[in-house]
């Protein structure tokens, strides 16, 4: 299962060179990864990767994680990265289509 949500504008530094990034605004591609049943419904773990080159030369990827609890409304959860550190984090939200 997937979702698109919206990652709203992070920083984020490269752990070679320690130089700060703004990532950008931009709407990924979710894939669940967890779910589990608790006592206030259905709690889903989302993951969707990053991935840019440094002025350094270096590859960044990052893995973010987003929570689903209750169900409809989206969390920030987290990252996993070997190559950057995340300074500010991201706002998630919902991606939403607007048709005139």
């Amino acid at each position: 299962m997937t979702t698109s949500l919206q990652l709203d504008s992070y920083h984020y530094k490269c752990k070679f060179c320690h130089k700060l990034h703004v990532g950008p605004t931009l709407t990924f591609d979710f894939r669940c990864v967890a779910e589990q049943m608790t006592g206030r419904g259905l709690e889903r773990i989302y993951e969707a990767d990053f991935s840019s080159v440094c002025d350094c030369s270096e590859n960044i990827k990052i893995t973010f994680k987003a929570r689903e609890h209750p169900e409809g409304i989206f969390d920030y959860l987290g990252y996993d990265s070997p190559d950057a550190e995340i300074i500010v984090e991201p706002k998630v939200r919902e991606h939403m289509v607007i048709v005139d």
